[in-house]
């Protein structure tokens, strides 16, 4: 007895010390039969306004036939939980809380305990995040910006239509009031041309007397400063700026509380400064600079893009060049590895080019384009590659293989990758090599990949190196014939191959006018 008596007590400490509320109420009846200080507290009310009333008749929840229902499903289940659940306080005022209420047995008596958590602050700031989610969202604008710049740059026909065209993109929303382009003209003022602006405030850039000389007052503002020493300048509010005292009055007439300017550039020299205002103070982020340091590079390419395009034409023409001759001396390279293989295992000669020349035709039912037929027809001819590292008695045995023997085979799918992982192929020619025997149903080698883990490619060379395999001579048994090959690999549909490559397989034997290399 005096054990129980502490337990008791210990609860009671902790009931009346918690900072959650608790309820405890009667598991027939629903009426409350306890309240800790915080949650009276929480609610406004009295312990006596509380006890031996049931719950929803408090005025504390805010929908009352749903708390009895949810009492119903407490006593049926013993368990109820709400993770954001409205309540409100005698005062009227609505509160969130984490509701959770657990029955159990207490003295040979059941009671219900309802723990009830205030999450008001934490929905103060879920609101909080959410404000500041709507704020970026709403910075969209700039994204829009540097997609109307990029479509200018190639669209624009000359550096008016191409700078203003910028100007509006940046200033199509607030809070932006203007922007202006002034470009560097390298004479003895060092004077700074406007070449393009916009924005409700744009008088005030026809107004003003800019330039980037660092020996003129008029040359230590943003712009010129900018150009000077190519790098973007912010002045985050025109009314603290010391350096901004000559043009302040005039900003302040037409709205302007902050500015960045970034530079142009033109052959890796600054030619200009692209100039954003803002009415707010302490508008440009980080990420706003970046963005308006984009442009402004993108303005600079504009800028030469006559020069631009015509060197690109000439760089694109050669790389093209260079390209096929790439693609013509990795052709030779396949080549040569392919004969190095059959020169290696007389019994298998021209068994890699058969299984291109049944792959290629495979692929082609399956309305591959022409790239991906070329990179398929060189993954067939170095598919067995990694055989190189099996010894020719193996290659050549004429009776069945042992089971070491036969892991040594297998292990050319890794070889092949092994060798070929590093050349610099238009096309995944390792990755065909090393899943040429993977399965779809997963009971394949190296890996035990599965459907779409294997590339198409190498489910085609599956198919085609099955085919060939058992409609040609090995030295371990005679041909088996290509309608035995064929019943093979459509016994396997679904599971060891592909149903689409199997399906295309068996309409180009059976239905067009295919002559197979065999």
């Amino acid at each position: 007895m005096p054990e129980i008596h502490a337990s008791e007590l210990r609860y009671r400490r902790l009931f009346e010390a918690a900072q959650d509320g608790i309820l405890i109420l009667a598991f027939s009846t629903g009426k409350i039969e306890d309240a800790n200080p915080f949650l009276l507290n929480l609610l406004g009310y009295t312990k006596e306004e509380l006890i031996g009333k049931v719950l929803w008749e408090i005025g504390a929840m805010v929908d009352k036939n749903a708390a009895i229902e949810a009492f119903d499903t407490l006593q049926s289940t013993g368990y109820i939980r709400y993770e954001d659940l409205p309540l409100k306080t005698k005062q009227g005022k609505t509160i969130n809380v984490e509701f959770v209420s657990n029955a159990y047995g207490v003295n040979g008596e059941r009671v219900i305990q309802c723990n009830i958590r205030d999450i008001s602050l934490r929905k103060l700031s879920e609101a909080a995040l959410l404000h500041s989610k709507n704020e970026l969202e709403k910075r969209n604008w700039s994204l829009m910006a540097y997609a109307h710049a990029s479509m200018s740059l190639s669209n624009a026909n000359d550096e008016a239509d191409l700078i203003n065209s910028v100007c509006n993109g940046i200033v199509d929303s607030s809070p932006f009031v203007l922007c202006w382009v002034g470009l560097a003209e390298f004479n003895a003022a060092h004077s700074i041309r406007l070449a393009g602006l916009a924005g409700p405030g744009k008088k005030y850039a026809q107004e003003i007397a800019v330039s980037w000389s660092a020996e003129s007052s008029d040359g230590l503002g943003p712009s010129g400063r900018c150009i000077r020493e190519g790098k973007s300048v912010v002045v985050s509010d025109i009314l603290e700026a010391p350096t901004f005292a000559p043009w302040r009055d005039c900003a302040q007439k037409y709205g302007i509380r902050s500015s960045v300017a970034t530079p142009i550039y033109g052959d890796s020299v600054t030619i200009g400064a692209l100039m954003v205002y803002s009415k707010i103070p302490n508008a440009f982020s980080e990420d706003d600079i970046r963005l308006f340091e984009n442009l402004a590079n993108e303005i600079g390419y504009g800028l030469h893009a006559i020069k631009r395009r015509i060197e690109l034409a000439q760089e694109t023409r050669k790389r093209t060049q260079i390209e096929l001759q790439l693609t013509k001396a990795l052709e030779s390279t396949i080549e040569a590895m392919s004969k190095t293989m059959e020169w290696r295992d007389p019994y298998t000669a021209g068994h890699q080019k058969r299984v291109a020349h049944i792959a290629t035709a495979i692929g082609k039912e399956m309305g591959l384009d022409e790239a991906r037929l070329s990179g398929l027809h060189l993954g067939c001819i170095v598919h067995d590659i990694g055989k190189v590292a099996i010894p020719a008695e193996i290659l050549t045995k004429p009776g069945k293989l042992n089971l070491l023997e036969m892991q040594m085979v297998q292990q050319h799918a890794e070889t092949g990758y092994e060798i070929l992982k590093d050349i610099p192929f238009f096309w995944p020619i390792a990755n065909m090599v090393v899943q040429h025997h993977e399965r779809v149903d997963g009971s394949g080698y190296p890996h035990g990949l599965k459907g779409d883990q294997t590339l198409l490619e190498a489910k085609i060379i599956a198919v085609a190196d099955t085919v060939e395999a058992m409609a040609s001579h090995r030295p371990y048994r005679p041909a088996l014939g290509l309608e035995a090959a064929l019943k093979t690999i459509q016994a396997g549909r679904n599971t060891a191959f592909d149903p689409a490559v199997v399906d295309a397989c068996l309409h180009l034997f059976q239905e067009t006018d295919y002559q197979a290399p065999f």
